[in-house]
């Protein structure tokens, strides 16, 4: 037989699952090169062959096998001409906020789950916090688009013949954990009640 209970349990599974998923995605784009290597925004290779990632929080070049040390705001390596704005750089630090805001809600979930006290079956704590983990997250990927796209279009104008420019895996992995985050905040989680919402006068009849 069908359980309101059991429903309520789905969605937060679901939450669970979803935010899960996001908070993973926030914490690989956050820690992207330098720390790992493998995951960056875009790559530059000039006209010797010699590679340069960069990441959320610093660089690496493939020929040295050295890197930067992570900043927020780094100042990358390359022509000055291309324009890497120092404050759009910044707007990195926003994917390690989404994350934080996605483990926040991640952890309200679990909390519904073992019905704690005033967490159990209460939506507010995770939707509050997963909006603003998914907002942080969307205005973190908006600003990476503006800043490398136009990164790799000024390496491939005119006077840049030789070399090459191509995004990484870190837009991407972005974007994928903005679209997890949204699930969750619109589907996932626990269902809003009528006991979590303003009522006129406890003896007030409605639906007559």
């Amino acid at each position: 037989m069908f359980r309101w209970e059991e429903c309520l349990e789905g969605h937060i599974l679901i939450g669970l699952i979803f935010s899960t998923f996001a908070f993973v995605c926030m914490i690989i784009v956050t820690f992207s090169t330098p720390f790992i290597k493998t995951i960056y925004f875009l790559f530059i290779t000039n006209t010797n062959g010699d590679a340069t990632h960069y990441g959320a929080f610093g660089y690496c070049e493939e020929e040295s096998d050295s890197c930067s040390s992570s900043k927020v705001g780094y100042e990358p390596p390359g022509p000055q001409n291309v324009d890497m704005p120092e404050w759009l750089l910044k707007t990195s630090i926003l994917f390690g906020i989404a994350a934080l805001l996605f483990f926040i809600a991640w952890i309200t979930l679990i909390l519904s789950l073992l019905r704690f006290k005033k967490f159990a079956w209460n939506p507010v704590y995770f939707r509050t916090s997963c909006v603003l983990a998914v907002l942080s997250a969307i205005l973190a990927e908006i600003f990476a688009l503006v800043l490398w796209v136009r990164a790799k279009h000024d390496f491939q104008g005119d006077g840049w013949v030789g070399w090459e420019a191509g995004y990484g895996a870190g837009l991407w992995i972005g974007l994928v954990g903005c679209i997890f985050g949204g699930l969750a905040a619109m589907i996932g989680g626990p269902a809003y009640q009528g006991r979590f919402m303003y009522r006129a006068h406890p003896g007030a009849a409605y639906n007559v």
